[in-house]
């Protein structure tokens, strides 16, 4: 795939740097929806489909993951250019930039491991998992090992000294 190096001024790059905060992605990403509504052939809209990601995720309970949203899972190449695993990769990477950066209200990364039935099936080293920010401590008790429960406890004893 080219790569394009661009150099603008520094009032162009604040215009599409508020615009790209408006909508919760990165300058660069702003920069290639624009270039993909004005040369591209492709009808896919990153904007709107992000928009879609953002949605089902705060609708999501527990954790998940993108293959779990419908928008991810119904990505196909019918008519477009790029591959459904690009389409996917860059998709995935603009999502995964609006939860670092909080524009994806109530959801956070998780880091650590889980031991959820229904994940059993994801590759653990390359899927990222989200949780909801609001049932994140609920999710923390219900571990096997119960060892956020013992860290929980202590915390709460010395709280109450």
């Amino acid at each position: 795939m080219p790569r394009v190096n661009l150099s603008i001024n520094q009032e162009m790059y604040d215009k599409i740097k508020h615009q790209a905060e408006i909508q919760g992605i990165s300058v660069n990403n702003m920069i290639y929806s624009q270039l993909q509504k004005q040369y591209g052939d492709d009808e896919f809209d990153y904007i709107v489909a992000l928009d879609c990601l953002k949605q089902e995720a705060s609708e999501q309970s527990g954790y998940f993951s993108l293959w779990e949203l419908p928008t991810f899972q119904e990505i196909s190449n019918q008519g477009r250019k790029e591959s459904p695993e690009q389409i996917r990769a860059r998709l995935g990477k603009m999502f995964h930039d609006s939860v670092k950066n909080g524009q994806v209200w109530d959801v956070m990364i998780h880091k650590g491991k889980i031991d959820v039935p229904q994940h059993k099936s994801k590759r653990p080293g390359r899927a990222v998992i989200y949780a909801k920010k609001s049932e994140q401590r609920e999710l923390l008790y219900n571990t096997p090992d119960g060892m956020f429960n013992i860290v929980e406890q202590h915390l709460q004893e010395a709280i109450n000294q």
